[in-house]
């Protein structure tokens, strides 16, 4: 279980409408945290107006709450991140609490329902964050020693989203880059012998700090190709921005100078210290998951395995589920059936698939698929190619569209339809 905390505060004045309270708390965290580079979403928990805040792009969101007419309540997991950052967060909250004229309160019994889970909120006592991380850590490492894996087991995702998994041929995949299986086992007998997995260890905005910001953007997020979005961009200049300040303060550090240089051509600015990091930039660039393929879940539970540098999903006007690697592009939209086929009824649909003579199908007993290519010329008379898919199971089905320009990216295509997998309650692949 993570380390992290809950709390809950009280507001010396109910707001008549909370609207304009959660406006004015997102509006204050943009404007004083500018530097933390928040990601700001309303949202409900419960049913109630809620703010989704990150401040760091290895943590999970922290969801901020109203309950009842007076009341705010906070949770946040911290230990993705590290001791630096659950202390930064407290400080964040205290601050909120003077901002807003509201007062947190520790639960009055024994059931710790409202409380930090170093203790650190109400005792400030630092040196305990420190010995709870590590500890979790420690606990954690044990796992992967209890029996319960396969010791072939590699690429096992630790303190990542579940929304994307990364592959790595290392026992496990952290915010930080793979971890084999000598340090696992080193750190399942002292947490401290891990303390390099948080990207935050020291509290402060830090060398280290930036230096840890910059490496998880670097290893989760970065596409290491020119960007195709602002969001894209905003990662590479939130990169190149986080190692410059981390140099400023410390330039002893140890320094992805290949991927830095890296980032700064894909960025083509200059900067200061450009000449410097490309003086330093040698061998080949390591880092970064997404230079690999990637397993990232799309709508209705439906998972697909691509390269690592196509973009995130995202929908069109449609609702459509769109994702390029120009001049790659795919395409998604997935459906539930008003209700479930029986076998006889699923058994007819799959034989009826095959009659419709597709290029390529892949059928099993609760699953199957059908893919057709198509060429087409653009208005320039450029060609190009469409992979158009049907995947169905006996509960829900799903079309994804693959669009290349090259009769020899079929290959890619289709290794990118056979890994489309539906979700797990809608019955098995073959």
């Amino acid at each position: 279980m993570a380390i992290g905390l809950h709390l809950l505060a009280k507001l010396a004045a109910p707001p008549p409408e909370p609207g304009p309270l959660m406006i004015s708390i997102t509006d204050w965290l943009q404007q004083k945290y500018a530097e933390m580079l928040p990601e700001v979403a309303p949202g409900k928990v419960k049913g109630s107006p809620a703010i989704f805040f990150r401040l760091h792009p290895g943590a999970e969101m922290v969801k901020l709450s109203l309950s009842g007419s007076d009341q705010l309540v906070v949770s946040a997991s911290t230990s993705s991140v590290g001791p630096g950052y659950h202390i930064y967060l407290v400080s964040l909250l205290k601050d909120l609490a003077r901002e807003f004229q509201t007062s947190w309160q520790r639960s009055e019994d024994d059931s710790g329902e409202y409380d930090d889970d170093t203790g650190y909120f109400f005792s400030g006592d630092e040196p305990q964050v420190f010995i709870h991380m590590t500890q979790w850590l420690e606990s954690v490492a044990k796992l992967f020693f209890d029996g319960r894996l396969d010791p072939n087991d590699t690429g096992i995702a630790l303190s990542m989203s579940p929304n994307a998994h990364f592959e790595s041929d290392q026992l496990a995949v952290t915010p930080l880059g793979p971890r084999n299986r000598d340090w696992m086992l080193k750190t399942s007998q002292d947490g401290a012998q891990g303390k390099d997995f948080f990207a935050w260890w020291a509290p402060g905005l830090n060398a280290e700090y930036y230096l840890g910001r910059a490496l998880t953007l670097m290893w989760k997020t970065v596409r290491w190709r020119p960007a195709v979005c602002e969001a894209e961009t905003g990662a590479l200049k939130a990169v190149a921005a986080s190692l410059a300040a981390a140099y400023k303060l410390d330039p002893k550090l140890p320094y992805p100078w290949a991927e830095w240089g890296e980032i700064l051509k894909l960025l083509g600015t200059e900067t200061p210290e450009k000449d410097v990091v490309l003086a330093h930039a040698s061998g080949t660039p390591s880092i970064g998951y997404r230079r690999g393929k990637v397993t990232v879940a799309l709508t209705g539970g439906w998972r697909i395995r691509i390269p690592g540098s196509f973009s995130e999903f995202d929908f069109d006007k449609d609702k459509n589920l769109f994702a390029v690697y120009p001049p790659h592009e795919i395409w998604f939209t997935s459906f539930r059936l008003p209700a479930p086929m029986p076998d006889e009824k699923f058994e007819l649909t799959k034989s009826q698939m095959k009659e419709s003579k597709p290029d390529y199908v892949e059928v099993g007993e609760q699953y199957a698929a059908t893919a057709t290519i198509s060429k087409y010329a653009r208005p320039t008379g450029e060609e190009y190619f469409v992979m158009n898919t049907l995947n169905i199971t006996p509960a829900v089905k799903s079309v994804c569209s693959f669009v290349y320009p090259l009769a020899e990216d079929k290959n890619w295509a289709l290794d990118a339809w056979r890994s489309i997998r539906p979700p797990a309650k809608a019955g098995a692949t073959n």
